[in-house]
């Protein structure tokens, strides 16, 4: 058996925060800064800060490439979408509606396989989806949905930013426990002696000595 060495964390490490939580934090603290001087939303920036930050500062440019191109795809495709259910006249049908955005996400999906980006399909599909899903009747469809776009765009701009520019640090190793004592190899087991063989039933009993 192998033998354990035991590890412990200290308190420290137990309670660390990595940097990928500093930065969704202050991704969408800046995200709702914004909003609150463009006296808007910052709900579907939020979102999209929350949902690009990484964990890993040699992906961060290609995951900043994929996170742009999804976004700008579902929210073309969410755009024009959204367009042709208005002209249409069934965009406030709401299950023809929810039936023809679940089916417009295999094009999107496909689309981005075709371009060789599969790391951008998630990000499509949930900008498409915040664009799209979300209208009252007093809004007009373009505008709406071009605000939606904006605002992921938005987004995904401080996210990447914030995620380039804070540096990340490496998180602690756990120590080794200095008083913990290795486990000892499993004792083998003792051999036990073979049972002795029974007398056979037809052996005969001994004569009695004679008398003397």
């Amino acid at each position: 058996m192998e033998q354990y060495h035991a590890h412990i964390l200290t308190p420290e490490h137990r309670h660390w925060i990595g940097m990928r939580i500093i930065k969704t934090v202050v991704a969408v603290f800046l995200c709702g800064l914004l909003a609150y001087f463009r006296e808007a939303s910052g709900f579907y920036s939020m979102i999209a800060a929350v949902v690009c930050i990484q964990n890993s500062a040699g992906k961060t440019i290609e995951s900043s490439i994929n996170r742009m191109t999804g976004t700008l795809i579902g929210g073309v495709v969410g755009v024009l979408v959204v367009y042709s259910l208005d002209t249409l006249g069934v965009l406030y049908i709401e299950l023809l509606r929810y039936a023809v955005l679940s089916a417009m996400l295999i094009p999107i999906i496909k689309l981005c396989l075709a371009i060789k980006k599969p790391g951008c399909a998630a990000m499509a599909c949930i900008v498409f989806l915040c664009v799209t899903v979300n209208h009252s009747i007093g809004d007009t469809p373009a505008i709406y949905s071009i605000d939606r776009l904006f605002e992921t765009l938005v987004g995904v701009a401080l996210a990447c930013g914030v995620d380039i520019l804070l540096p990340y640090q490496s998180i602690p190793q756990p120590t080794p426990a200095k008083d913990a004592a290795p486990v000892p190899p499993a004792e083998t087991e003792s051999e036990i002696p073979p049972p002795p063989e029974p007398e056979a039933a037809d052996q005969p009993p001994k004569e009695a000595e004679d008398e003397t």
